[in-house]
């Protein structure tokens, strides 16, 4: 794989978080596959479509996202991206404040990038 594979795995990325931001179902489920497996850092566990219709219903809302540091490492047709999520999540009327460190597995297909799983892991809380 090359430096313009990494460009292009860094921009689903973005678009993966941008979409997440906006609530965008339709532009995100485009980005993932069809079996994709998202353990999150509370330890619950989504298929695409459950995550979807989280996101879709309004169950499941950012109000604010970054990933921070992104990385990159590049397998065959696998691409491993990991950064630290920073995030207002609302579930419901509850607002929660997230810190993770994660790590997206990424597919090279005929068609682009496809999310294939993400885990996360909560960051421990700062020393106060």
């Amino acid at each position: 794989m090359s430096v313009a594979d990494e460009a292009l795995l860094l921009a689903a990325e973005e678009a993966r978080r941008l979409a997440m931001l906006d609530g965008d179902t339709l532009k995100l489920g485009l980005l993932m596959s069809d079996s994709l497996v998202y353990l999150h850092s509370t330890g619950v566990r989504d298929s695409k479509d459950s995550y979807l219709l989280q996101l879709s219903s309004g169950a499941l809302r950012y109000e604010a996202l970054a990933f921070v540091a992104p990385s990159v490492k590049l397998l065959d047709s696998v691409g491993l991206v990991s950064a630290v999520m920073k995030a207002t999540v609302l579930r419901g009327q509850a607002r929660r404040e997230v810190a993770s460190s994660y790590l997206a597995v990424w597919e090279k297909t005929a068609s682009g990038w496809l999310l294939q799983a993400v885990q996360a892991t909560p960051l421990p809380a700062p020393a106060s």
